[in-house]
């Protein structure tokens, strides 16, 4: 395939929720966009970020850290967003425990390439603890983050808000949730490339009007959205800053 082909890429985080959902959103995309776009998913973000990065993709709908990246990098501009879902951290210990007195205190932590991170990092403001005084320990995934702390081979843990509202209740239960982040400013977004600029009143307008359209509603359900918003671009340069 010619690095000029328009393509679209998807985080692997909403991928793996449901593929096939992804796939008939892209042919909706075609269908009303009058263009053909490539989507081939990817196994984990990082694959997925160097792929845009490395150029070709025209939409993408990324997660907060890869929106701002993307942006920063290549000039791709925030265009929609679901409605009502954010990313938050969630800072946990072990139930029955607390922010621990020794020093270095250990920090599980999926990855410090997510937004999830370097949310986290503003709650520990809160506890008086500098970064300084952390050993962050990088699981590879939300939930090991978790595990981690339930292991006793961390002392916290930073958890993205869905992983943690989607957790059993018996794994729930065997940690304490001391604070979260409140942000309201952090989510997954759809954004087009700055080649694409001309088209972007038509792609809010396509994306956001697809609550109102039966075909456009069986999509949102089978992603479990409501319906998507505008991004704005305020907060992804934020993001961007925080990062």
């Amino acid at each position: 395939m010619s690095a000029a082909t328009d393509q679209l890429s998807v985080c692997p985080h909403d991928t793996a929720k449901n593929l096939v959902g992804w796939f008939v959103l892209n042919t909706y995309l075609q269908r009303h966009l009058g263009c053909r776009i490539h989507f081939e998913p990817k196994d984990n973000f990082i694959k997925e970020r160097e792929g845009v990065l490395a150029g070709g993709y025209r939409i993408v709908y990324a997660n907060p850290y890869s929106a701002a990246i993307f942006r920063k990098n290549l000039g791709f501009i925030p265009v929609a967003r679901p409605v009502g879902v954010y990313d938050e951290t969630m800072l946990v210990c072990a139930a029955g425990a607390d922010v621990p007195r020794q020093r270095p205190v250990r920090i599980a932590s999926a990855t410090d390439k997510l937004i999830v991170h370097a949310l986290g990092l503003t709650l520990l403001e809160r506890f008086q603890l500098a970064q300084a005084d952390c050993e962050f320990q990088f699981a590879g995934t939300h939930m090991a983050a978790a595990q981690a702390v339930l292991q006793g081979k961390a002392d916290l843990g930073f958890v993205y808000n869905e992983t943690w509202n989607g957790m059993a209740e018996h794994t729930r239960q065997g940690l304490r949730l001391l604070a979260q982040t409140e942000s309201r400013r952090a989510y997954h977004c759809f954004c087009i490339a700055p080649e694409w600029r001309d088209k972007l009143d038509q792609i809010r307008a396509l994306l956001c009007g697809m609550q109102q359209e039966e075909a456009g509603q069986r999509i949102l359900k089978d992603l479990h959205f409501t319906g998507f918003e505008p991004a704005e671009e305020k907060d992804i340069d934020a993001i961007l800053a925080l990062i």
